[in-house]
């Protein structure tokens, strides 16, 4: 016979999670909690190589940037240099310009009437001068003519000799001196 029980039953109290689930529980929130976490820090990384990298980007796009500037900096002061040279140049040349200018302008004053000039030349500041006259006081006019200058010093005749040309008596003569310049 199968026997039945009518009467109230207490009401079994639910199983209680033993310690051992407790702890699985836990664990697994710990792990989730911890892979989270690390999820979170290793994108954080991720952010900043990518920060990082952009940025060494951004500065080796500068350092070229800056080569370039200095490259063009050192042709400019080449080109400065090369322009400061050709003012030097210029200014030499302006300088010597007047000098050659002033002597054949004080010979050329100096020279009298009957004297003739064949050749000039100068070095140094050390003028020669060749040329022909028809009389000897002729000659000895130009020279003192020449010592008169105040740009001309040490003016000396180094010779002079008569000679027929074209049927014609004249004094062929050499002198020299210095010319000091302004």
């Amino acid at each position: 016979m199968i026997k039945i029980n009518l009467l109230p039953t207490k009401k079994k109290p639910p199983k209680k999670v033993i310690d051992l689930q407790q702890q699985l529980i836990f664990a697994a929130l710990i792990l989730v909690l911890l892979g989270l976490g690390m999820g979170y820090y290793w994108k954080t990384q991720q952010n900043r190589i990518k920060m990082l990298e952009k940025q060494k980007a951004e500065a080796e796009a500068r350092i070229i940037t800056q080569d370039n500037m200095l490259k063009e900096v050192k042709n400019v002061e080449e080109e400065k240099k090369k322009v400061f040279e050709k003012i030097e140049i210029i200014e030499k040349l302006k300088k010597n310009q007047v000098g050659p200018v002033m002597l054949l302008d004080v010979v050329s004053t100096a020279l009298p009437k009957g004297v003739s000039i064949t050749s000039l030349t100068e070095i140094s500041n050390k003028v020669s001068i060749d040329g022909d006259a028809f009389t000897n006081d002729d000659v000895v006019r130009f020279i003192d003519h020449l010592k008169a200058s105040l740009l001309l010093k040490d003016v000396m005749l180094l010779e002079t000799n008569q000679t027929t040309q074209d049927k014609i008596d004249i004094y062929k003569y050499k002198l020299e001196f210095v010319y000091k310049g302004l």
